[in-house]
């Protein structure tokens, strides 16, 4: 009697959790696959890291900056997580918080630095 009841404790179980969440195929581009190492990015684009090194900016601006980066990258993880939110409806959030966090960044910049800032912008969008 306990070996049937442990078998069917058992089948159960594997039944449980082989009956997870549907997972959709998620569609692969060429792009996606090909590897860029980082050196293979042309002369005339600049890595985050050197746009900020030309703004000399102060060991504050780059707290801050820091701050608002973690805190839109957290946004931007729920936004992309959120089942409740069609593609269209994500795609639309996602620019909007883009355009909020490049706003904000903006207000921590001094105006000379604004104005390099906007200008390394048009150069690399």
């Amino acid at each position: 009697m306990k070996i049937q009841l442990i078998l069917i404790s058992m089948l159960a179980l594997s039944a449980a959790t082989s009956a997870q969440i549907e997972r959709k195929p998620v569609e692969i581009s060429k792009a996606d696959t090909e590897i860029s190492p980082a050196r293979d990015v042309p002369a005339d684009k600049k890595s985050r890291k050197d746009l900020m090194k030309d703004l000399d900016l102060t060991r504050e601006q780059r707290g801050k900056l820091k701050e608002l980066r973690d805190k839109n990258s957290t946004a931007k993880a729920a936004l992309e997580n959120n089942p409740a939110l069609s593609e269209m409806e994500k795609k639309k959030k996602l620019r909007e918080l883009k355009k909020d966090q490049a706003e904000q960044m903006l207000a921590i910049l001094t105006p000379e630095q604004q104005e390099k800032f906007k200008a390394n912008r048009q150069n690399n969008p």
